[in-house]
């Protein structure tokens, strides 16, 4: 009988315990800020939503955004917009688009390069010179390997004329060098130097800027290893489609 009343005295001080909080599981409560209707936003959800306030708006203007945005939320609701395919479809796509981005910036943000004195010579020299070059374009990788249904063109620029992804192809080239396919959405170009003359432009060379062409040159750098992690993957993949 001892042994009975041992154990509800222990039940009876666990209960006790667990009343006044003294274990480490209570849920916290948070009060609400706003209520909308049906919907009630919290003090805790709301000061979240203030990270977010653009920094235009004072407290009082945020406050009616989020009102206003709840309404039409719920207005939308109401018309059964949330079921219909197009705003599936928009949910779908912002999903995708949001989680590529967030795994984009976070590669790019890992990424550490150099950039080296050679390199920003190398740009500085370049300034002062024009180019002349071959740009190749093939439908496919394949065509580009084996220099198949190739079109050709001439280009004829000033280096600092040419566009940023140009300029960081050509500076790792020499005459007579040719650079890697590379797969656009007009096709795999390749671009061949034929020759570099020397304009030797003063202004050019008095308004070069180390640091802005320092960090040109890292984020090509950064950009050019991205697109080889990306190739890597695919590479690495299986990957099968229906011949047309």
């Amino acid at each position: 009988m001892k042994y009975i009343y041992y154990i509800i005295a222990m039940m009876i001080i666990f209960s006790a315990l667990t009343a006044y909080g003294l274990f480490d599981n209570r849920i916290e409560v948070s009060k609400p800020f706003i209520s909308i209707n049906d919907r009630i936003i919290t003090e805790n959800e709301f000061k979240k939503m203030l990270d977010r306030k653009p920094s235009y708006m004072g407290r009082e203007q945020f406050v009616e955004s989020v009102i206003a945005k709840q309404l039409l939320i719920q207005e939308a609701i109401k018309m059964k917009i949330n079921k219909e395919e197009i705003f599936r479809r928009s949910v779908e796509n912002f999903y995708e688009q949001s989680l590529i981005k967030i795994l984009l910036d976070r590669k790019l943000d890992s990424l550490v390069v150099d950039v080296t004195n050679d390199e920003i010579e190398k740009y500085e020299t370049l300034i002062q010179n024009k180019l002349v070059l071959t740009k190749m374009i093939y439908p496919s990788i394949k065509d580009a390997q084996n220099k198949t249904n190739e079109t050709i063109e001439k280009i004829e620029s000033d280096f600092i004329d040419l566009s940023d992804d140009l300029k960081f192809i050509v500076m790792n080239l020499k005459i007579g060098d040719f650079s890697k396919p590379r797969t656009t959405d007009f096709g795999v170009l390749v671009y061949r130097v034929d020759d570099i003359q020397k304009t030797g432009n003063p202004d050019e060379e008095k308004g070069f800027d180390i640091k802005r062409v320092s960090l040109f040159i890292e984020d090509k750098k950064k950009e050019q290893l991205l697109n080889e992690w990306t190739d890597s993957i695919r590479e690495t993949s299986e990957i099968w489609r229906k011949n047309e």
